[in-house]
């Protein structure tokens, strides 16, 4: 049987956010009128838009903000909805509704979802893989790794294209498309990568290499040196360095030690931060990241070429 996490938060381990009379949270209530961290608030539970799509919320993966339908049959493919109550105050809204409009795009690695505005808006997404499962799946080679690598830079070079940053771009808020079921936004492509929760994204009218350090929102990534001031572009890219990292530390768990080449690229986004409050220079734009990961994409490609039509074992490619 399937399993999902279950939020054991108290009064006095966890946080209780106000609740407004729109914005999230939105809370659960027991009878006695506690707060239910792990439960479907009633505005949720009889929402007409999530009965008219045969959506019935099982359990809160964010308390009070992101809801998970669980998937029913249990079968092959199968996987549940996610529901996310947006915030008004922030840019969430504004910036899904403009990625959405371009998903046409290949360079475009936004989830794809629904905007549901009968009542307060809210978000109707597929539920992905983790990437856990992506490394684990679906990374059979080191040139499989190598694609999810390029779709993350890809992701996040086109939001800077567009003067967007994540600023919170980690492991919880990227998955993968294992699998396809018929339920499924259209767009959704199987074997693509995702980037979502823009709840603490930026818009900016000045793009990368001109934009000056601004005060970091709390983060799951912790700055580098205790450092509160960055370049928002910068950051993005410093995130996505460590990310790749960690997916580089799953892969090795399981196949042969990846490539030396892919360790170098990783800490060639991190970088070695100076503190910059002007456009920082301490690391690589994602546009530079993306041209520089198609020449190690396709490298890793003619290798792997090579090696088959001379039968040499694929692991010789881990020296480069």
């Amino acid at each position: 049987m399937r399993q999902h996490p279950v939020y054991a938060l108290t009064m006095n381990n966890a946080e209780v956010v106000p609740e407004t009379h729109d914005n999230p949270p939105w809370y659960a209530r027991d009878s006695d009128g506690s707060i239910l961290y792990s439960g479907v608030p009633d505005r949720l539970v009889g929402h007409p838009e999530l009965a008219r799509r045969g959506i019935a919320l099982d359990y809160a993966l964010k308390p009070g903000v992101v809801f998970e339908s669980l998937a029913k049959d249990e079968g092959p493919g199968d996987r549940g909805f996610v529901v996310k109550v947006l915030d008004l105050e922030d840019e969430e809204l504004e910036i899904y509704e403009r990625l959405l409009g371009c998903l046409d795009s290949p360079q475009n690695h936004t989830i794809p979802c629904e905007v549901v505005r009968n009542g307060h808006p809210m978000l109707i997404m597929p539920m992905l893989s983790r990437m856990e499962l992506v490394i684990s799946r679906w990374c059979k080679s080191f040139s499989d790794l190598v694609d999810v690598f390029y779709q993350l830079v890809e992701g996040v070079a086109f939001l800077h294209k567009h003067h967007i940053v994540h600023m919170d771009l980690c492991f919880g808020n990227v998955g993968g498309a294992l699998s396809l079921p018929a339920s499924y936004h259209a767009a959704l492509r199987l074997g693509r990568v995702y980037i979502y929760d823009f709840n603490t994204s930026r818009q900016f009218t000045r793009g990368p290499d001109s934009q000056p350090a601004i005060t970091l929102p709390e983060t799951q990534v912790p700055p580098p040196n205790g450092i509160t001031q960055f370049d928002p572009y910068s950051w993005d890219v410093y995130c996505l360095g460590v990310l790749l990292n960690e997916l580089m530390d799953l892969y090795a768990e399981r196949k042969p030690t990846p490539p030396r080449l892919l360790r170098r690229y990783a800490l060639w986004l991190i970088g070695n931060e100076r503190g910059c409050r002007a456009a920082c220079r301490c690391r690589p734009t994602a546009q530079t990241a993306l041209r520089v990961m198609s020449v190690v994409r396709w490298k890793v490609s003619a290798l792997g070429w090579s090696l088959k039509m001379f039968r040499l074992p694929f692991s010789a490619i881990r020296h480069f």
